[in-house]
C-alpha cells in the first residue's frame, strides 16, 4: 500500500495479484481504511467494484438490459421504445445509489396523471427487471430493488364488455365504407377464431389448412404455437380474401392507423366503450352458449 498527498488530497493505491487499485481521500486516516477493507475483501472473494454503481444512471442500465435481453424478445422495437422514453424522464437519469422507493413512487403518481395504471405498472414492472437481471447477469453491484418498496397500480377489472346479436351485426355493417377494405372480415375473425390481435395480424396463407379445418397460430401470448379449428363461416372469409405479396392475411403497416379505423367502425356502429380485443370475449361466449366445454375453449383460445 502507498500513499502520498497531491494537492489537498491523499492518494491512495495498492496492487493486488496484478490489478492495480487507486483512490483518492481528503484524510489520510480513510485512505488506509480503504485500503485495508479492499485488500480483505479480495482475499475473501467478497469484492465489489462500487465505482461502477456510483456512476451509472438508471438509464444506463436501461440500455444494457435491452442489448442483453433484445435477442429473445418478440417484439424488441416496442421494448426500446418503452426504454426510450423512461430515459428521458427523471427518473431515468437519476444515479443507481439513489434511486429508491421515495423517488419511484414520485415517478408513479407522476405517470399517473397522463397513463393508465396498466402502462405505469408495466413501466415499473420493467424497471425492476432491468434491476434483476443487472445484479444476476451484468454485474452491476445492485444489493436491492427499489421497486419493492413501492405500492404498484392496480390494473382495472377485467373486461366483461360482450355485444348483443344486434350489435355485432350492427358492426359489421358500420365497416362497409371503412378506409381499411377488410376491416369487416378482420372483425368477424376476431369473433369465429378467438384470436388475439397481433396473433390474428401475424396469420400467413400457409399456416391454413382449410381441408383439415385447422390453422397454426404460430406467434402466440405465451410463446407457444397452437392449432385452433376453423368454422364454416371463417373459412368462407379466408376464401373471400384477396392474397397479398407477403403471404400474410392482413397486411398493417400501422397499428395506430389500424386502430383509429377500428374507432371509427365502432363510432359509427353507435357502440361505447368496446375494444377489438372485447370480441373475442364475444365469440368466447357465444361458443360457450353452444355447449363447447372449458377445454374446448381454452384449446381455441390459447388461455
Amino acid at each position: 500500500m502507498h500513499l502520498r498527498k497531491r494537492g489537498k488530497r491523499w492518494e491512495c493505491r495498492f496492487s493486488f495479484k496484478g490489478a492495480l487499485f487507486t483512490r483518492s481521500f481528503t484524510k489520510k486516516e480513510n485512505g488506509q481504511r480503504w485500503a485495508h477493507k479492499t485488500i480483505a475483501e479480495l482475499e475473501a472473494g467478497t469484492y465489489v467494484d462500487r465505482d461502477k454503481l456510483f456512476s451509472m444512471q438508471l438509464k444506463e442500465l436501461l440500455v444494457l438490459f435491452y442489448e442483453h435481453v433484445k435477442a429473445q424478445r418478440r417484439r424488441p422495437k416496442n421494448l426500446k421504445y418503452t426504454i426510450d422514453m423512461l430515459c428521458k424522464e427523471d427518473i431515468g437519469k437519476c444515479y443507481l445509489p439513489q434511486l429508491n422507493g421515495v423517488k419511484l413512487s414520485t415517478f408513479k403518481n407522476e405517470m399517473l396523471e397522463t397513463r393508465s395504471p396498466t402502462t405505469v405498472l408495466k413501466y415499473l414492472q420493467l424497471i425492476s427487471r432491468a434491476i434483476t437481471v443487472g445484479q444476476r447477469e451484468l454485474g452491476i453491484p445492485v444489493f436491492n430493488n427499489p421497486v419493492k418498496q413501492v405500492t404498484l397500480p392496480k390494473e382495472p377489472a377485467h373486461r366483461d364488455r360482450v355485444l348483443t346479436e344486434t350489435e355485432r351485426l350492427g358492426l359489421y355493417k358500420a365497416c362497409e365504407n371503412n378506409p381499411i377494405y377488410f376491416m369487416r372480415s378482420f372483425i368477424e375473425l376476431l369473433f369465429e377464431t378467438l384470436c388475439r390481435r397481433g396473433e390474428l395480424l401475424a396469420l400467413r396463407f400457409e399456416d391454413l389448412n382449410l381441408e383439415d379445418k385447422t390453422a397454426l397460430i404460430r406467434i402466440t401470448k405465451n410463446g407457444k404455437p397452437r392449432k385452433i379449428g376453423l368454422s364454416v363461416r371463417t373459412i368462407e372469409i379466408i376464401k373471400s380474401i384477396p392474397r397479398t405479396v407477403n403471404g400474410k392475411l392482413f397486411n398493417v403497416n400501422s397499428i395506430s392507423w389500424f386502430e383509429k379505423c377500428f374507432k371509427r367502425a365502432v363510432a359509427n356502429a353507435g357502440l361505447s366503450n368496446f375494444t377489438a380485443h372485447d370480441l373475442r370475449h364475444c365469440g368466447t361466449t357465444f361458443l360457450a352458449e353452444q355447449s363447447w366445454t372449458t377445454q374446448e375453449l381454452m384449446a381455441q383460445g390459447g388461455w
